[in-house]
């Protein structure tokens, strides 16, 4: 183990590429190394990187397919690869940590209770309000995340305590990319030494 001491945290070139291949892989439903442009956002979520919706589409969508502008407004692998390196190097869109999270929900809760009720929570993400209209939950995005943030075991669970909520996500989202980059060495190319 003698050597070259680097970040263990910030994942290898090679194995960045791994991760992208494999996220992109799972989307490419006809194996012609392109995906649906709407697919995007959630390729780059399940790679740990989260854009307002106004960023995919005014931004990283029009990037993708000017990339290469003869795929029929397909998204290509070379294009997506190149763009995701990018911002994952430079943390473009890397999840905010738990205090800024927090804060925000503590604006959502000038009484300091604690919790914030899920029918004022719906009616701030889906109005857009202060933001671009794109930003705003979908349906099904609201369903599922008031579903994962309410407390199951409150007798009222029409409140999301936000503090938890805040720690599962956090946890959640690190034991994911663990895992990710984890299956990326676990069935990694040739030697570790360089």
């Amino acid at each position: 183990m003698a050597g070259v001491q680097s970040d263990q945290s910030a994942p290898s070139l090679q194995k960045l590429r791994k991760v992208i291949k494999e996220a992109f892989s799972n989307f490419d439903k006809i194996g012609n190394n392109t995906v649906q442009p709407d697919e995007v956002g959630t390729i780059m979520r399940y790679l740990g990187q989260f854009p307002s919706e106004s960023d995919l589409k005014d931004t990283i969508i029009p990037e993708l397919l000017d990339e290469e502008p003869n795929r029929e407004g397909l998204v290509t692998f070379d294009a997506f690869e190149k763009v995701m390196l990018r911002n994952m190097m430079d943390r473009v869109y890397d999840p905010d940590d738990s205090e800024t999270l927090l804060a925000a929900f503590r604006v959502l809760d000038p009484e300091g209770r604690g919790y914030i009720d899920s029918n004022l929570m719906h009616e701030h993400l889906s109005s857009g309000e202060g933001k671009a209209a794109s930003d705003a939950f979908r349906d099904r995005e609201m369903s599922d995340f008031v579903e994962y943030a309410k407390d199951r075991e409150s007798a009222d669970s029409s409140r999301i305590y936000y503090e938890d909520y805040v720690a599962k996500l956090t946890a959640d989202i690190e034991k994911h990319l663990e895992h990710l980059y984890q299956d990326a060495r676990g069935s990694g190319v040739g030697p570790t030494g360089g």
